[in-house]
């Protein structure tokens, strides 16, 4: 049967304890900086960073040239342009089809506005109706304005109001503003489609105390973050997920997905007379099937990215630990020295 040892040659024995325990504090500090240890694990986290970048990089560039096409889109297909080739519809229902039927895989929401008519022998005075300006019925309806019109004395007269709720009864009297001021009575009530149109986005999943590794944090993974992909955030992160108009579920036209940034609208499209507008309806194609294209070329780049970043993490956590551990084993060895001179000093009763 083996004996510990108990007692260090020209030592004092609580002295020679810890000392030992410093030691071998010290050996572990250096096996653990080692080129073997964290010296390899620095080398290959940098080796799949570099590949993280460039593909990150390339996804980022069919993302550009995506919203470029969206921004040319929104641009064919503003109040402008349905102004030129304007369609109305019967029912909420029909307006919000027609939208999705038209730009089809580039929409993130739909709404059916409201264009309220007015006959112009019932119009008796010149007024502006302001974008953004509040409009309400006398039976409890609500509404935006979304088009800036002025309407003029005995013609006839429409406005476009968006975000309405409640009932816009035909025969009830129109208040402008808030507090409202009377304009006259609605004559008839019809539909345009419009839609929201988000840029597509990759979405980093990113633990930003292992990437670099903060050791003042007992967990790496406990302040998860969900980063916009662009310019600064190439090649971090240990997963990557593409979503298509920032949607979580595009093909039922769900809610917007989830980040810690922010994702803007690029802006509003409003359906046209595809018939007289026949012309802006082909570049509205061809811009839509320019954007298939690019959503098909990123996928590989972006899969492949996410799949590196698996093993990426893998590297980037052996390196938490490790640096990680040199903190913890350098606090030890600094606790262990100052109770060694404390027990070392006359002073206290030393040596001991």
């Amino acid at each position: 049967m083996g004996f510990a040892v108990t007692s260090y040659p020209n030592i004092t024995p609580v002295v020679g304890l810890l000392s030992a325990q410093a030691d071998s504090q010290k050996e572990l500090l250096r096996i653990n900086s080692s080129q073997t240890t964290l010296g390899v694990n620095s080398e290959r986290y940098n080796m799949m960073l570099e590949p993280c970048q460039v593909m990150d990089n390339t996804t980022l560039g069919y993302l550009n040239d995506i919203s470029t096409d969206k921004n040319s889109i929104i641009s064919l297909s503003d109040h402008t342009n349905f102004e030129t080739y304007s369609i109305y519809y019967g029912s909420s229902s029909a307006a919000e089809s027609a939208t999705e039927t038209l730009f089809d895989d580039v929409l993130t929401s739909v709404e059916a506005m409201s264009n309220l008519n007015f006959i112009g022998a019932s119009v008796n005075s010149s007024t502006n109706f302001p974008v953004g300006a509040s409009v309400t019925s006398s039976d409890g309806g609500s509404g935006i304005v979304a088009i800036e019109e002025t309407s003029s004395v005995g013609v006839a007269f429409s406005v476009i109001i968006r975000s309405v709720s409640g009932s816009f009864g035909i025969g009830s009297t129109i208040f402008l503003g808030s507090p409202g001021v009377a304009f006259t009575t609605l004559s008839s009530l019809n539909y345009v489609g419009t839609g929201q149109i988000y840029p597509d986005n990759t979405i980093i999943t990113y633990y930003p105390d292992l990437e670099p590794p903060n050791t003042s944090v007992d967990n790496p993974f406990g302040n998860e973050q969900l980063k916009v992909l662009v310019n600064g955030t190439k090649g971090i992160g240990v997963a990557n997920t593409f979503y298509k108009n920032s949607l979580t579920n595009p093909s039922t036209l769900g809610g917007v997905v989830q980040s810690d940034d922010s994702i803007s609208s690029l802006g509003t499209v409003y359906t046209f007379d595809t018939v007289s507008g026949s012309s802006v309806k082909s570049s509205v194609d061809s811009l839509i099937s320019s954007i298939d294209s690019d959503r098909t070329n990123l996928l590989s780049f972006n899969s492949g990215s996410s799949t590196i970043k698996g093993y990426k993490k893998g590297y980037s956590v052996n390196m938490w630990s490790l640096n990680k551990s040199n903190v913890d084993i350098q606090t030890n060895i600094s606790g262990l020295e100052a109770a060694i001179n404390i027990l070392n000093d006359p002073a206290n009763g030393g040596p001991y």
